[in-house]
């Protein structure tokens, strides 16, 4: 076999290096970007910014005495035409197909070409040169310039040595050169910036032209060097450490081991150096662009395939890929999705669960992708070139098998408007399981609006900011068991420790609150466990009921003043609780915030909570609304109800509610809800004060007594009464209320199967509807709230009414 499409040798077509690293025409001819001498894994910091100011310097013209303005050039157009000539000729015979092999050897082979890879490979060799005096000098603007020129000898024999041995380790590849007869970059340069060659040139790439399909299943992986994976089988004592203890053993390790050391780090600089190249190098400037997504510190190595192939597709092409649905749900991935999304090139997306389900041809059922977990999810990804639109773009979320894509409820088209409404800062997906979904998630989109709107000057109305207190991993060196403390003399009153005026608060992590209730449970280290220690043990309705009992965590923090410890061998100062609350300006002796670890197929999904002000690890982000706490305590509410829940199980597609998402989920505005305020802030304070620890959040919405007893069918009651209340101020419909409560349910339980198990029945919806009913009877709207009392609109069955429940003595 000679050819792949009856032209040219094989060589000709099949190429090997490293698709993700090579240099664009573009880019070329702008030079070397400052951002190239950013430090990165292995860098003297200090060599790195001379570099930087050396190579500011020389883009301005102010680097020597006799400077060259030049471009790069870049045109591939005689190597095109020498290329076209070998596979457009003869290939009838054997000594045909010979002679087509040499003169393709000949070609790829000649001076020009050799020099024009050069000079690519030295653009991406600029981002992964090892920044240090005793490396060879490094390629600045200047001397890529003079590298230009064939015959000169601006750089010494290193320099060049470097690059060659870059190129091998890194696989540059560059698409314009490997193939030149698919990808035309024109001769002169001023008609390409003027745009005057053609309509078809991609002003990102400075290229026309392209594949006209192209298909991949890249890598699922991360840009990303992870120390636990490595030493997993390198030293596995050592993955076994978490936290900074691992880092610190790390480098005792080093020392012990000189030669196994130097491997290591040479392992982290490569991977670290394809980081530098992918995020700053301007190849992928939409996945970069991620990057700057608060909480996004990563790159996908399957996104940057998908941006990688949307560039290398004819304006009139398709590509498709398949990678995990996180392209299209995920924060970093946010802007890649969006200029799919905007240019109308998404022609369809088909979501897969790893898992297949039981059939007569698999009897046990089976994976799609053996070496892959059975929860992962992937999708198939199409999309247009960028001189077509897909008009409707097809979307399937939750699909088992190929013959869902025909089932018209599990695959339907998604309007780019509703779209913009549902996620408008992001512009990513919703994960839709079937159209009836799709349909209430939209029209609660066309009525309320979203959290935290980006784009709009007006878009924050709850004054809201956010904050991770504590991160558990690169803090961990503040956190103190409780064994260490009593040790050390500190004595435990309630859940603080105490010791000469000095206090450590608990550690709140997501597994410690529930729905109106900051202690439903105690974590402690589980001896069984081997990933996830950290358990809850959660309180009894007897413990419940005492309000001097409240929850422990396992670890304490420092309150007051900083803390010191010991980080990248230095001794250092760490905020502790108070300054870094203080840092938001937040003066208020409670906090609320949500459960970050979550799942769409948990019994519940958007879990919000108020705890006391304390220390809180970072699974449990903290809201910081600017609004009075009355509004606060509606705004907990509201999140806390069946219907945000629905709405935010069309947005998960992993196990984190992220902040992008939260932003993006709807909620009235606080001049929406406060005429609410009457019905909505008796029903939380009773829910939510059953503790004394709790106190400060009672005098702040209004309330002087002593905590609420804690009484299960009470309880059950003012939720359900709460529950109702927001099914019609989002403006659900009696059927669709019913749809919503009946999809709280899973294979493994859910709300209604576990409350089945449990009482019998499905008590919420039972509650829940009888309070529609009545409510619906009432008039209730967002724009019309209930009045209560013996002249209102509304009465709760509850004796004695809500916000005057039995309290403690």
């Amino acid at each position: 076999m000679s050819t792949i499409t009856g032209e040219g040798p094989l060589d000709a077509h099949i190429k090997h290096g490293n698709g993700l690293i090579g240099a664009t025409p573009t880019l070329m001819r702008d030079g070397i970007p400052d951002r190239a001498f950013k430090k990165t894994e292995g860098d003297d910091e200090a060599w790195a910014r001379q570099l930087l100011n050396r190579n500011s310097l020389e883009r301005e013209g102010q680097g020597g005495l006799f400077e060259i303005e030049t471009e790069a050039k870049v045109a591939n157009t005689s190597f095109a035409r020498g290329l076209r000539r070998i596979t457009t000729s003869p290939d009838d015979s054997l000594a045909d197909v010979r002679r087509k092999e040499a003169a393709y050897r000949e070609w790829s082979a000649s001076d020009d070409y050799q020099h024009a890879l050069h000079l690519a490979d030295a653009w991406c060799a600029a981002f992964v040169w090892v920044k240090r005096e005793d490396a060879p000098p490094a390629i600045t603007h200047k001397v890529f310039r003079y590298l230009e020129d064939p015959e000169g000898d601006a750089a010494p024999q290193s320099v060049h040595a470097e690059i060659a041995r870059l190129r091998e380790q890194y696989g540059f590849f560059h698409w314009h050169l490997e193939f030149p007869d698919v990808f035309h970059v024109p001769e002169d340069p001023a008609l390409v910036k003027a745009e005057q060659v053609s309509e078809a040139i991609d002003p990102g790439t400075g290229w026309v032209g392209g594949f006209s399909c192209v298909v991949g299943n890249p890598p699922w992986d991360k840009v990303d060097f992870e120390d636990k994976k490595y030493f997993s089988v390198v030293a596995p004592e050592i993955a076994d450490i978490a936290g900074t203890a691992r880092r610190t053993r790390i480098v005792e390790w080093e020392k012990e081991h000189p030669e196994l050391g130097r491997r290591y780090r040479e392992a982290r600089r490569a991977v670290k150096g394809t980081f530098h190249f992918a995020g700053n190098s301007g190849v992928f400037p939409l996945c970069a662009k991620g990057l700057t997504v608060k909480g996004v510190n990563s790159l996908q190595t399957d996104q940057l395939f998908a941006e990688r192939m949307a560039s290398v597709v004819t304006p009139e092409g398709r590509s498709g890929v398949i990678l995990p649905t996180a392209v299209a749900t995920g924060a970093g991935s946010q802007y890649l999705f969006a200029d799919f999304t905007e240019r109308g090139a998404l022609a369809s997306l088909y979501d897969f669960e790893n898992r297949r389900p039981k059939s007569s041809v698999l009897p046990k059922g089976g994976k799609w992708f053996d070496s892959v977990d059975s929860r992962y999810k992937f999708c198939l990804l199409s999309l247009t070139g960028r001189g077509a639109r897909a008009g409707a773009s097809r979307i399937g979320f939750f699909l088992a098998e190929i013959t869902d894509l025909e089932d018209p409820n599990r695959v339907f088209a998604l309007d780019p408007e509703d779209l913009a409404r549902i996620n408008p800062n992001t512009g990513t997906l919703p994960v839709f399981r079937t159209q009836h979904d799709a349909d209430i998630t939209a029209g609660v989109y066309q009525r309320i609006p979203v959290l935290w709107h980006e784009k709009r000057t007006d878009g924050n109305p709850w004054g809201m900011s956010f904050k991770n207190l504590f991160n558990m991993t690169d803090d961990s060196d503040l956190f103190r068991s409780r064994e260490r403390l009593e040790a050390e003399g500190w004595e435990l009153r309630g859940n603080v420790f105490e010791r000469h005026g000095e206090r450590m608060v608990p550690l709140y992590e997501a597994k410690m609150v529930d729905f109106y209730n900051h202690r439903a449970a105690d974590v402690v280290k589980s001896l069984t466990a081997v990933n996830r220690q950290n358990q809850p043990r959660y309180l009894t309705t007897e413990d419940l009921q005492d309000p001097t009992r409240l929850a422990l965590s396992l670890n304490w923090v420092q309150r007051d003043g900083t803390i010191p410890t010991r980080r990248n061998n230095r001794e250092v100062l760490v905020k502790g609780v108070e300054l870094r609350l203080a840092e938001e300006n937040w003066d208020h002796e409670w906090l609320c915030g949500w459960c970050d670890v979550t799942a769409s197929t948990n019994e519940r999904t958007a879990i919000p909570a108020f705890l006391p002000r304390t220390a809180v690890g970072h699974t449990y982000p903290l809201m910081l609304p600017r609004v009075a706490p009355p509004l606060v305590a509606a705004l907990i509410a509201t999140q806390s109800s069946l219907v945000f829940d629905f709405v935010s199980r069309q947005k998960i597609s992993d196990a984190h509610m992220k902040l992008f998402i939260w932003k993006q989920l709807p909620v009235p505005t606080p001049a929406q809800l406060e005429p609410h305020l009457p019905f909505l802030l008796p029903r939380v304070l009773e829910l939510v004060y059953t503790a004394n620890d709790m106190t400060p959040l009672a005098h702040d919405l209004g309330d002087e007594g002593q905590p609420f007893r804690w009484d299960e069918e009470r309880r059950a009651q003012l939720r359900a009464e709460l529950d109702a209340y927001f099914f019609h101020l989002y403006g659900i419909s009696r059927e669709d209320t019913e749809y919503v409560l009946e999809s709280f349910r899973s294979e493994s339980g859910g709300l209604k199967n576990n409350e089945i198990a449990k009482f019998g029945e499905y008590r919420t919806k039972r509650l829940v509807l009888a309070e529609y009913d009545r409510m619906a009877a009432a008039g209730l709207t967002l724009e019309n709230p209930l009045t209560e009392g013996e002249s209102g609109t509304y009465r709760s069955t509850l004796t004695p009414p809500p916000g005057q429940g039995p309290r403690h003595d």
